[in-house]
């Protein structure tokens, strides 16, 4: 799994689609940012840098607030629409969840398409999150 601290770093990695979410919640903070946006820290804003999956293996760190037996779930383990953000953006190549778990903010996710398609954890979590109660 890859670690982005700063959208520079994850323009490094990713097409435009993929960061463009990212890239707009920055915007809304530049008032509070000193430097280029490009360069400002997400642990230091958002509380969490974001993070690549890049292998099925990884789900096991994409943590829900769903737990069982006082154990958070991962989207290894099931789906869940316990997450505060669950969606498909760039016309759907990437999966980004986000739980929020400071006032700060919370660590996120992009999943690529082709690793979201190895598990049907990814899908059905981001429908659980959409669908009405």
């Amino acid at each position: 799994m890859k670690t982005f601290d700063n959208l520079a770093a994850m323009r490094a990695c990713l097409p435009e689609g993929a960061c463009a979410s990212t890239a707009a919640a920055l915007a809304t903070m530049q008032d509070h940012i000193e430097g280029p946006l490009e360069e400002a820290s997400f642990t230091a804003l958002f509380g969490a840098p974001a993070y690549l999956v890049e292998q099925v293996e990884d789900l096991g760190a994409v943590w829900s607030f769903d737990e069982v037996a006082g154990r958070r779930m991962s989207l290894i383990d099931a789906a869940s629409g316990a997450f505060d953000v669950a969606e498909w953006i760039d016309e759907g190549q990437f999966a980004r969840f986000i739980t929020i778990e400071s006032a700060e903010g919370g660590p996120q996710y992009l999943v690529p398409r082709n690793v979201a398609d190895q598990s049907k954890f990814v899908c059905r979590s981001i429908e659980r999150l959409h669908s009405p109660p």
